[in-house]
């Protein structure tokens, strides 16, 4: 009988040979060949597509999957559509080596039908293979920035277009495999925004296995018939950037947000899941699931998961999909905690209203706590400018220890 130690060694082993297998399915599906742009309506859903430009975040044309210019989306229109009433807001994430226009792919997502009868506005935003976040290249943190492209152009440009919500319990954040990770992790970048995450089939964990970050920079790479770079997207292996995107070392960032989770146990649904289906939805991602539902209820955060038969293919996600509607994606919420916390590698963001913006980039894992009035920050190796939602502006070095209400400000 092996030894414990040797027995996780070969688990490990196993998950990182099967991640390999996952690259190749990946590189498997070509969105030209299964999605195509353009308009489509049902009796029950409108689908249009249109683009939301780059205003802060960088992304070459390299990038994206199969076209240029600004980057693509669709949005879908409930039944009954009147601009003259405010709607809840479902921003749907794709999964890798996908675009903007697998969602609503009637042979794919089929959002059309998949989401009939919910009285929501779904935007399905590009992702291309970017993994939903700002490229570490080497510090530079950025193009592509595919996480300040959500957070910081794709929603305040949802928000001035179309008549949504204000309140966080009418906007949800949801997304598959890769678009899965992205919810995990954008949803707690914003949470004073999303009242709700649904994570389906996701790989939520980033430190699964040995060198994961490098075999998801090939994946980009690939996809985009780029250079390789094993570093490219979150830089070294267990460093403070690849830590700070890691939804395992995040819980706490969504302690006040309901969170909806689902995934398939590797049996096939129909006979076109194929064998590397089964096996990436089997090993890979119901482990990566089950290491973050537990890592979750570890830190006391209550959540609903679901296991059910299903591959890692869109027959499966189009169920889950529906699983999470019924669900209720728009659940009563907190609006404004008085106590939390939130951890982050970013360079500005914003939390409850509160905005934050480094000097420099954070060269470690910055932990904002606040309790009422009081907000600690615990050391970023930089200064850090707050601003309030009243206007006030508080410039201190880190760690630091700000009393919010009374400490001297200059409106603006």
């Amino acid at each position: 009988m092996p030894t414990p130690s040797r027995s996780i060694a070969t688990r490990l082993e196993v998950i990182a040979a099967v991640l390999v297998v996952f690259t190749l399915l990946a590189g498997a599906l070509s969105p030209s060949a299964l999605a195509s742009p353009g308009t489509s309506n049902s009796k029950h859903i409108t689908v249009m597509e249109t683009t939301f430009p780059l205003k802060h975040a960088a992304i070459a044309d390299d990038w994206l999957p199969g076209y240029t210019g600004p980057p693509r989306a669709k949005v879908a229109f409930p039944a009954g559509y009147n601009p003259n009433r405010k709607y809840p807001l479902l921003v749907l994430l794709a999964g890798v080596t996908s675009d903007y226009s697998f969602w609503a792919a009637p042979r794919l997502g089929d959002i059309a039908r998949t989401a009939a009868g919910l009285d929501a506005i779904v935007v399905m935003p590009e992702g291309a293979s970017g993994w939903y976040t700002d490229w570490w290249n080497g510090g530079a943190r950025g193009n592509p920035s595919w996480e300040t492209y959500i957070l910081d152009d794709v929603i305040p440009q949802v928000m001035k277009r179309y008549p949504i919500r204000p309140e966080r319990r009418w906007h949800a954040l949801a997304g598959i495999s890769m678009g899965g990770l992205g919810t995990a992790y954008l949803g707690g970048r914003l949470p004073g925004f999303f009242g709700s995450i649904a994570v389906m089939s996701g790989l939520a964990d980033l430190h699964l296995a040995p060198a994961q970050g490098s075999l998801l920079s090939f994946i980009s790479a690939n996809a985009a018939k780029a250079p390789y770079d094993p570093l490219a997207v979150y830089g070294p292996e267990n460093g403070p950037y690849s830590r700070g995107h890691d939804p395992m070392k995040l819980v706490s960032n969504l302690r006040h947000t309901r969170i909806f989770m689902t995934t398939g146990n590797g049996e096939a649904l129909t006979p076109d899941d194929t064998f590397l289906d089964q096996i990436a939805e089997g090993l890979i991602i119901r482990t990566a699931m089950d290491n973050y539902a537990r890592a979750l209820r570890d830190a006391g955060i209550d959540i609903t998961y679901r296991t059910h038969s299903g591959a890692h293919t869109f027959t499966n996600f189009r169920r889950e999909l529906r699983a999470a509607i019924a669900w209720g994606l728009f659940g009563p919420v907190a609006e404004r905690p008085a106590k939390w916390v939130n951890s982050t590698v970013a360079r500005s963001g914003s939390l409850w209203g509160l905005r934050y913006r480094f000097t420099s980039a954070p060269t470690r894992v910055t932990r904002f706590s606040r309790k009422g009035d009081v907000l600690k920050i615990s050391s970023a190796g930089t200064s850090v400018r707050l601003t309030t939602p009243a206007g006030c502006s508080i410039r201190t070095p880190t760690p630091a220890t700000v009393r919010l209400s009374r400490a001297a400000c200059r409106a603006g």
